[in-house]
């Protein structure tokens, strides 16, 4: 997440100084988000993502992941724990196969080939 908040401000051509006034956020907090050495409050996200003209849905990713690394021991209860909860909400995790991906693309190349070799 801090990348993403580094980058955006930077692109944007603002100073640490600049964002804090445009989001009414104290220059040394957008100064510790960007180092990570704080994580932002939801609102303070939203609010950054609107200044900065970031997809709130990919900074809102981002920010829940460094608060679960930041407040979660990844020991194997507690991915018990999250693998349950999940489970209980009816949520299924599906890992990608990426040789499944490789073959798709594979297959994508090779019709995209015989398309080419069919316009000569």
């Amino acid at each position: 997440m801090k990348e993403i908040l580094k980058q955006a401000r930077i692109d944007k051509g603002f100073s640490t100084r600049k964002l804090a006034e445009l989001t009414k956020i104290d220059q040394a907090l957008i100064s510790k988000f960007e180092n990570g050495y704080r994580i932002p409050t939801k609102k303070q996200i939203q609010t950054i993502a609107f200044v900065l003209e970031i997809e709130l849905s990919t900074l809102l990713v981002a920010w829940y992941k460094s608060k679960l690394l930041n407040n979660l021991d990844f020991n194997q209860f507690a991915i018990q724990a999250i693998s349950q909860i999940l489970q209980e909400k009816g949520i299924e995790v599906v890992k990608e196969n990426q040789d499944n991906k490789i073959d798709e693309i594979l297959d994508e190349i090779e019709a995209l080939k015989q398309r080419l070799t069919g316009l000569k």
